[in-house]
């Protein structure tokens, strides 16, 4: 089968396509044929060599979408023909964690698709049906395909962990991206005046598209004093924090007294400067969000279905041009997800 393989972590040129065995399906799997594969920001860490569970040879990918071809042992539910997209990582779904209704922090079966499971920068695809969810009839490979990583992110940023409420203000950082634009279409959705960030003014239109209600082009990240000024001087109730240590200073200078600072995304790993002494005057919440839980791709899947939220496909790319996705995420030039989709599925 095609497939593009990592084999040495470094520069995007070190994603090849080559011709590589089909995988086998073991209990609990099923195979699919890969429609369609967003391509993350995610990639492009894990790429570089900067996430720890993944070792080389690698296929990337963990924005999925395919019809099953083959059923493993022991899946029950599942057929040949049904339209599946994954879930970004999975859970044992038994542990004391699972149980307690916190499955995106289970340790006990934490493996990630393109991580520890090789993911869907590739014509086929093993799968365990533990991470998959079901697409509805009439969506496209892919919107499904990113449904999981943008929109079920979002679900679990604005609603799970952000707690955003109507008549509150919501600053999106990052805003451009495929979360990002996701987040600016829930948050308004769920009654949220939408402020969003962008380093270009090229992604200004994208982010008006999506609903926000202002969008501030800020190319040095240096954007408190103007979210202030748009919110009346006090500030907003709720950043979503999408780029990470880059603008985690001035997105905690935005937030008014009680508000919630939710950091979903952390494009460069490096400290930020905390002061404890505002977070307590103010009685800030500062609030991790990692992954999409089984519901929340459901609840996603049925949001895009529904065209209650948009999907921002910027470009569907062939298989063999990962690395030229990957070179375009890295010179900021996506506004929402390229797709890579495989030969056969073209």
């Amino acid at each position: 089968m095609d497939a593009v393989v990592l084999r040495a972590f470094g520069n995007s040129e070190n994603l090849r396509l080559e011709s590589v065995p089909e995988p086998t399906v073991g209990p609990g799997e099923v195979l699919l044929r890969v429609r369609a594969c967003g391509v993350c920001y995610h990639d492009v860490i894990n790429r570089r060599g900067q996430l720890p569970r993944t070792s080389v040879p690698a296929i990337l990918g963990h924005e999925v979408a395919g019809d099953v071809i083959v059923v493993g042992p022991g899946v029950q539910g599942w057929g040949v023909g049904d339209r599946a997209a994954t879930l970004q990582r999975l859970s044992c779904g038994s542990c004391p964690i699972c149980l307690s209704g916190r499955p995106t922090l289970c340790k006990k079966d934490a493996r990630f698709f393109g991580e520890e499971i090789p993911g869907g920068y590739a014509s086929l695809m093993a799968a365990p049906v533990a991470g998959l969810g079901r697409v509805p009839a009439g969506l496209s490979w892919e919107a499904a395909a990113t449904a999981c990583c943008t929109t079920g992110t979002a679900v679990h940023v604005v609603r799970t962990r952000g707690r955003v409420r109507p008549g509150e203000v919501v600053l999106v950082t990052g805003a451009s991206g495929g979360v990002g634009l996701s987040a600016v279409q829930l948050a308004r959705l769920d009654g949220a005046r939408v402020l969003a960030v962008t380093s270009s003014a090229s992604k200004v239109e994208a982010l008006e598209a999506a609903g926000a209600h202002e969008v501030i082009v800020s190319p040095n990240l240096d954007f408190a004093a103007e979210v202030r000024r748009r919110s009346g001087g006090d500030g907003v109730n709720v950043v979503l924090e999408i780029v990470g240590s880059a603008t985690f200073a001035q997105s905690l200078r935005c937030i008014a007294p009680g508000g919630r600072l939710v950091v979903v995304g952390n494009l460069v790993t490096r400290d930020v400067t905390l002061n404890p002494g505002l977070v307590i005057v103010k009685e800030l919440e500062i609030i991790g969000a990692f992954a999409t839980d089984q519901a929340e791709l459901e609840e996603a899947l049925k949001l895009t279905a529904d065209r209650s939220i948009q999907p921002f496909i910027s470009e569907a790319l062939p298989l063999a041009d990962a690395a030229l996705a990957h070179t375009r995420l890295e010179q900021r030039g996506v506004a929402g997800r390229i797709v890579l989709v495989p030969r056969a599925a073209a």
